[in-house]
């Protein structure tokens, strides 16, 4: 199954989330004292949002993928907070129909952001943060390129994302996120007969997550 999500469309979302979760701490959460680490994990759907699959071949696209991952957590009393998220993103990469092989990429990120905390000890609360990191990648090779030597290079990743969380005790929370992750990457195939040529693979995509939190 193939869907796109243009940079428009996408950044509609996370913006509506992002005043949802503004409502939702000012009625509902609060900043002040409360656990100050957590572990999380999350799964969910990644849909691209770049036209095309690489750069200057209009015939290609990704198909909707998966993603999934973890995270640590500080956060300081005044909501402040740190992360180091962890995740994979799969999706299909295909030329006009046909299937080219499935994108495997592993970024690892440093966000910086806002954490409140349910008034109550336990209800809705909010998150929303920034951050940048590094991605490796593989892509598996379907049988279209099943004799090419293909090679990617690491690359930057920037990310934006909110989210709500659901503590359904001081402790343990269910998380509602929305992701927006951006970055391209560039891979070598080599035909193993002297051919070689650089592509750049357009990556950006945007993820829908569900996950838990636990807090220390």
């Amino acid at each position: 199954m193939r869907l796109t999500v243009t940079k428009q469309s996408s950044g509609k979302i996370l913006f509506y989330t992002m005043v949802l979760a503004f409502f939702i701490s000012t009625t509902y959460a609060n900043v002040g004292e409360g656990p100050s680490f957590s572990i999380g994990g999350f799964g969910g759907f990644a849909i691209s949002r770049s036209t095309g699959g690489i750069e200057d071949y209009p015939g290609t696209d990704w198909e909707t993928g998966s993603a999934f991952g973890g995270s640590l957590m500080y956060r300081m009393t005044n909501g402040l907070m740190f992360e180091l998220l962890f995740e994979q993103f799969e999706m299909g990469l295909e030329e006009e129909g046909n299937e080219i092989g499935t994108l495997k990429a592993t970024p690892i990120l440093f966000m910086i952001g806002y954490q409140s905390l349910p008034k109550n000890k336990t209800g809705l609360a909010f998150h929303a943060t920034i951050g940048s990191g590094i991605a490796s990648s593989d892509l598996e090779k379907g049988d279209a390129i099943k004799d090419f030597d293909i090679s990617n290079d690491s690359a930057f990743m920037f990310a934006l994302g909110a989210g709500l969380d659901y503590f359904i005790t001081k402790n343990i929370a269910l998380t509602l996120d929305g992701l927006i992750l951006t970055g391209n990457i560039d891979s070598e195939w080599d035909d193993n007969n002297g051919n070689k040529e650089d592509f750049l693979l357009l990556t950006s995509n945007f993820q829908g997550l569900v996950g838990v939190r636990f807090w220390f």
